[in-house]
């Protein structure tokens, strides 16, 4: 481990003399690191020291240089510090593109403020933060930190590559440990890198250089899935003075449970009577937790409440139930309650949350998630999920923001790590059917009639939410192939119990045909269909996600303007292969003297990841499924 010390000491000595100045001058970054890249994290040291079971040092510094806005996002330079986590120094300094000085900046001159946002009631988190206003690119942030924290629950991963567009001159990672607390980690994606590292029983040493940007491709995975990456955990830890051990799930879920949850479900009996009203007669579990959530919907809010063992430890149910707000935490621990109080069996779930998905690793045991949910087991079919913190989801409904991925249960007896409910690309349906009347201007009405389930339901129904000239504006972007675009009626039906929702729509709008002579050029896409447009590339480096399946089926009228027939209209046709499917079915009818085009369009496409390689099997499938969707029918007067 020598080897690396010295230089990495010398990293940490303040900067100032000329020769160090001249080394940030940013011609002397490789063009190979400046390929694809909107920053180059010049230099980043991170030394870690584990001093005990309770207090643990993070010395940091980084030189990023910024060649664009685009790489702004990294030149961050700042710390978030609470009662538990404490700055003993920053520093702060910025080079121009020659790497001359233009501001240096000590830990008093630094902004401060509260780290609350707009839907957060109360924390004890702030950040103390250096901002910077480029006058010119490309400059260079210098920022060190030295923070002592008391929570060695969480210990500093290393994630060198921090997105796409970001190269790496030089990444350090130093963990020491004269504590002699046992240490796991896990390696990630570190196989075909050159990597040095020199690890023992109780510390570990990595270092990564000279590692060129990742460029952004159409539909590339999430960067942690494939960039070096290192997970680090303590077999002892403390959070907020409450020390556990936990090297497996099951321990570590035990922990939580008895420190984070055992005895906040408490709730007054006057509640408890109440809920039992609410439920009488009713038989099942199901239909009884589905009354217990409805309740907590119409009876509470979410907001966000940072506090209780570093922000991990729910408000007391009987808290929420006198407040009635709370946090994600808080709500969940309270709709457990509630469903305790009537000896309904349900698990706090912690899980990583957002559109992307992301699992909690089953295989590290650590500290993870950002949001908790409810399962309710069941003995037969699946387990019924609750998102507590939302007052319109349906029952059972978790949409995209916490489908598919694995979840830590906290029980009594310890943790589990499951897997919530996929929607797959039968469910997740929107079924449109539309009567288009057209006349020889081109000027067309519509009737709408659109159903949306699954993923694509969630998507929708928060449109009632919002004011009418909102809606408005949403159709009018989403739909901007119709021109003059007017909505003249709109009603939505709502069905939480089915899960589905309906717009009902009347359209106006002009130029949907297009004169050719004395012909009309009539194309049969109402709503165009949702395909990826991939560039032409012949060396594709990434892997090609579709993260969620989807069925579209549409049924387009249409009517011909009076006095009109058709000269000729498409040939059917049909494209499949791995990815999914396209058909669409042309055909014409006659019905009340009415001449009509009725145009049939079933759209499946897969959910699935695929090799670099299959992008131009991937590119042709969306090509196909262009050009059956966009073909036209030639109209013309009758004769």
């Amino acid at each position: 481990m020598q080897r690396f010390l010295l230089p990495l000491l010398l990293c940490f000595l303040s900067t100032g003399t000329f020769a160090q100045e001249i080394q940030y001058h940013s011609s002397l970054i490789s063009p190979e690191l400046q390929e694809h890249a909107n920053a180059v994290v010049r230099e980043e040291n991170i030394k870690i020291t584990i001093e005990s079971v309770d207090k643990m040092r993070i010395m940091t510094r980084k030189v990023v240089t910024i060649f664009n806005k685009h790489g702004d996002r990294y030149g961050f330079a700042g710390d978030y510090y609470s009662d538990n986590v404490k700055i003993k120094n920053q520093f702060a300094a910025i080079y121009d593109a020659n790497g001359n000085e233009i501001k240096k900046v000590k830990q008093k001159h630094f902004s401060d403020r509260s780290a609350i946002d707009s839907g957060t009631l109360y924390s004890d988190t702030r950040i103390s933060y250096f901002e910077y206003t480029p006058q010119g690119y490309p400059y260079t942030l210098v920022y060190e930190s030295e923070i002592e924290k008391e929570n060695t629950i969480f210990v500093n991963d290393w994630r060198p590559v921090r997105g796409y567009h970001v190269s790496v001159q030089n990444s350090t990672y130093i963990l020491e440990n004269p504590a002699g607390i046992g240490v796991r980690f896990k390696e990630e994606n570190l196989e075909d890198l050159h990597v040095e590292k020199n690890n023992s029983d109780f510390a570990l040493e990595y270092q990564l250089k000279d590692f060129p940007a990742y460029n952004y491709e159409s539909l590339s995975p999430s960067i942690e899935k494939f960039a070096p990456g290192l997970q680090v955990a303590l077999n002892r830890f403390s959070l907020v003075g409450v020390e556990g051990e936990g090297a497996s799930w099951k321990d570590f879920g035990k922990w939580q449970y008895d420190n984070l949850l055992a005895g906040r479900n408490l709730l007054p009996e006057s509640t408890i009577s109440k809920v039992r009203e609410l439920t009488a007669g009713v038989n099942t579990n199901v239909e009884k937790a589905r009354i217990i959530y409805e309740y907590v919907q119409e009876n509470s809010r979410y907001i966000s409440v940072q506090l209780g063992i570093g922000g991990w430890e729910p408000m007391a149910a009987a808290e929420v139930d006198k407040l009635k707000y709370g946090d994600c935490k808080g709500l969940t621990n309270y709709t457990k309650a509630l469903l305790d109080s009537q000896k309904i069996p349900s698990y706090y779930a912690v899980v990583y949350a957002g559109e992307e998905k992301k699992d909690i690793d089953a295989d590290f045991t650590s500290m993870q998630g950002n949001h908790v949910i409810l399962n309710l087991p069941q003995e037969e079919g699946e387990d019924v999920w609750l998102e507590c913190t939302s007052q319109t989801h349906p029952f059972n409904y978790l949409g995209d923001f916490t489908d598919d991925r694995n979840v830590l249960l906290v029980k009594p007896e310890g943790g589990e790590i499951v897997k919530t409910r996929n929607y797959t690309a039968q469910e997740n349906l929107r079924e449109s059917n539309i009567l288009v009347n057209l006349d020889e201007n081109g000027t067309f009405s519509a009737k709408v009639l659109r159903k949306s389930r699954g993923i694509p339901y969630g998507d929708i129904y928060p449109i009632t939410t919002v004011p009418e000239k909102n809606q408005m504006l949403y159709y009018q972007k989403s739909w901007g192939h119709l021109k003059n675009l007017n909505i003249d009626e709109m009603k939505f039906v709502n069905d939480r119990e089915k899960q589905e929702f309906t717009e009902e729509l009347v359209l106006t709008g002009k130029r949907f045909s297009s004169k050719a002579g004395d012909r009309l050029l009539l194309p049969l896409h109402f709503l165009s269909p949702r395909y990826y447009t991939l560039p032409r590339r012949e060396s594709r480096k990434l892997p090609l996600e579709i993260s969620r399946g989807r069925t579209d089926k549409d049924t387009f009228r249409f009517v011909l303007p009076q006095g009109f027939e058709t000269e000729s209209i498409p040939k059917s046709g049909k494209t499949e292969s791995e990815f999914g499917s396209f058909e669409v079915l042309f055909s014409l009818k006659e019905s009340d003297e009415q001449t009509i085009i009725e145009v049939a369009r079933t759209y499946i496409l897969n959910e699935g990841v695929w090799p670099a390689e299959s992008h131009d099997d991937f590119r042709s499938f969306m090509s196909s499924i262009q050009a059956l969707g966009n073909q036209k029918a030639v109209i013309i007067q009758s004769r």
